[in-house]
């Protein structure tokens, strides 16, 4: 006969209820371990939302980093901006003096002059040059109203005897205007014109010269090609206690023109309009 575990378990009960009692008991109190086992289960997960507070505790740092990082940066851009004002503050010393003294620039169509012995009086006898000091930047006048030339009122040098041009200590031996005449087979015209230097002075002298209101230049010398200053030191003639220093001013065309005339001391303008 085949086993009935409905039977069985019938008769037990019937037979001994002390053991089905205790049976319940043990069902019971597995039930009760196995509710307990749940709520213990769920404590991971407190225990998971515990530690999600510990993460957010440990977002500072990145905030700490980030404070960190911006006095850094300030602290770079000084450093960036203390470094290039060292070595500005001094290239620019070392560019002024420099350009303090520039060499001359020769304007187009004329020779460089190679100091004193560049003058025609002094070819092959005169050394040396006139000093840097001399080299002053050319502060020429503009035209008058109307585009009038304003020309240099006509004086007498000491110990001179001719017409002359300038405020001293040194003149233009000249009249004004300037007639100018060809040079065979030079595009410059010229006039003969002689630099006079009253006796009270006997220190080195620079000519140059320019147009005034346009970009002509001026020559000296008899050359088919004139230099481009006239550096002045011996005399060639001596008159009446001057020194003189006769040469030619030569130009390309008619118009307005002027000297500049740089001593020890001094820095004059004349200005001369020259007609051919």
């Amino acid at each position: 006969m085949a086993f009935d575990p409905r039977r069985a378990v019938g008769r037990a009960l019937r037979r001994r209820p002390p053991l089905v009692l205790l049976a319940l008991a043990a069902l019971a109190a597995a039930g009760c371990g196995a509710a307990s086992s749940t709520p213990n289960g769920a404590l991971v997960p407190v225990t998971g939302t515990t530690s999600t507070p510990a993460t957010s505790t440990a977002s500072p740092p990145p905030a700490t980093t980030q404070t960190t990082t911006t006095p850094a940066t300030t602290t770079t851009t000084t450093t960036t901006s203390s470094t290039p004002t060292t070595p500005t503050s001094g290239a620019p010393t070392t560019t002024t003096s420099t350009s303090t003294t520039p060499l001359p620039v020769t304007p187009a169509g004329l020779r460089a002059a190679a100091g004193y012995g560049s003058y025609d009086g002094c070819v092959g006898t005169c050394t040396g040059s006139v000093p840097a000091s001399l080299r002053r930047g050319l502060h020429l006048p503009p035209l008058g109203a109307g585009g009038a030339c304003p020309v240099s009122a006509v004086a007498s040098a000491p110990g001179y005897a001719g017409p002359a041009l300038g405020s001293g200590p040194v003149y233009a031996g000249q009249a004004n205007p300037v007639a100018i005449s060809t040079f065979v087979d030079s595009p410059w015209a010229g006039a003969r014109v002689t630099f006079v230097a009253a006796p009270s002075y006997t220190g080195p002298v620079l000519v140059r010269g320019g147009q005034i209101g346009g970009a002509g230049a001026v020559g000296f010398g008899e050359g088919h090609v004139p230099v481009d200053e006239l550096q002045l030191l011996t005399p060639v003639t001596t008159s009446g206690g001057a020194r003189e220093w006769p040469s030619f001013t030569r130009v390309r065309s008619a118009g307005c023109y002027a000297y500049q005339v740089d001593g020890t001391g001094f820095s004059e303008v004349i200005v001369f309009s020259a007609t051919g």
